[in-house]
């Protein structure tokens, strides 16, 4: 039986290394942004030069691009692409998405507090959106597949992995900052089973815990992106399939679940759009537009892509 288990480790130990690693820095991350604090609400500042301030929110955003990255350079080797393709594009994409992810913020927030360019561009202490991230690398990949006579389904699978990544670590950057979360939380239940780190920085007023939305985004999000990492080795879905399942899973999630819970949590934490919580119309719209692409487009107008794991030149 041991023997069996160490020959499993050794014939999977690829997988484990690829897999693991992420999973090992994301707790060590997460350990160290705990440990070192000395109570509740947490210190959101990582590291003070003097001269300038790291905040955790910061830390923990740029390790979710990372292992984004990092998995999608492995994917690119399994495509037969040049990583080189990768990085060119990562070096525009990156303040790319995150200029779009601050712009839509600025756009639809609440509250009138932007007094100069100064205050657009400050993210020092959060105020980012994923929604503008996710539309903006969308535009860049378009025009980057066709500069590059890439394929855009393919690159559009490899990034749905990336974006679940990228949010999963992100969102912990948000607990950092004690923001993001939902109504005050009426289950005992609930407060039992979350961990004390947890319930204890989501007590936002004396007495009151609320409920972690951003802990719940992404154990959704985990979900899908472990189903993800399984259907992408089967043959279950064509090139381009993954992109939609993205959309859709998030889109439902986020737009159906977290943001009406987030509207019942601080009263300018849910971002507008006429009126009407704009992450729960986007969302939506996410949700809708990877359905129309997935049943529709690739059903209809290409039925003839190719399965997804027909376009691996290595091995998983």
């Amino acid at each position: 039986m041991k023997k069996t288990m160490i020959e499993k480790i050794k014939n999977n130990k690829q997988g484990i290394m690829l897999y693991g690693l992420p999973v090992l820095i994301f707790l060590l991350l997460v350990s160290v942004a705990v440990l070192v604090q000395d109570g509740t609400p947490y210190n959101n500042i990582a590291l003070d030069l003097g001269f300038a301030k790291i905040a955790w929110y910061a830390v923990f955003i740029l390790t979710g691009i990372s292992l984004g990255a990092y998995f999608a350079y492995h994917e690119f080797k399994r495509v037969g692409w040049d990583t080189e393709l990768l990085f060119d594009a990562l070096l525009y994409a990156v303040p790319l998405s995150i200029v779009g992810s601050r712009l839509y913020y600025v756009l639809f927030d609440p509250i009138d507090r932007y007094d100069s360019i100064l205050d657009v561009i400050d993210i020092t202490s959060g105020g980012l959106s994923i929604h503008g991230a996710v539309i903006t690398a969308f535009i860049f990949v378009v025009l980057y597949t066709r500069k590059k006579k890439m394929n855009f389904w393919l690159l559009a699978d490899i990034l749905a992995i990336g974006f679940f990544v990228g949010q999963i670590i992100g969102r912990w950057g948000n607990f950092m900052n004690q923001e993001a979360y939902g109504p005050v939380i009426e289950s005992e239940f609930i407060k039992t089973i979350l961990p004390n780190f947890i319930l204890n920085q989501m007590e936002v007023t004396p007495g009151n815990f609320h409920h972690p939305t951003f802990l719940y985004e992404g154990l959704w999000n985990l979900v899908g992106l472990i189903f993800l990492f399984v259907a992408r080795r089967k043959r279950w879905f064509k090139v381009g399939d993954m992109m939609g399942l993205y959309l859709i899973w998030y889109g439902l999630g986020r737009g159906a679940i977290i943001e009406p819970l987030r509207t019942g949590g601080h009263p300018t934490d849910a971002l507008r759009m006429f009126g009407l919580p704009a992450n729960v119309i986007l969302s939506l719209t996410l949700f809708m537009l990877g359905g129309l692409a997935l049943i529709l487009i690739k059903r209809k107008l290409i039925p003839d892509q190719p399965y997804y794991v027909d376009m691996l030149v290595e091995e998983a």
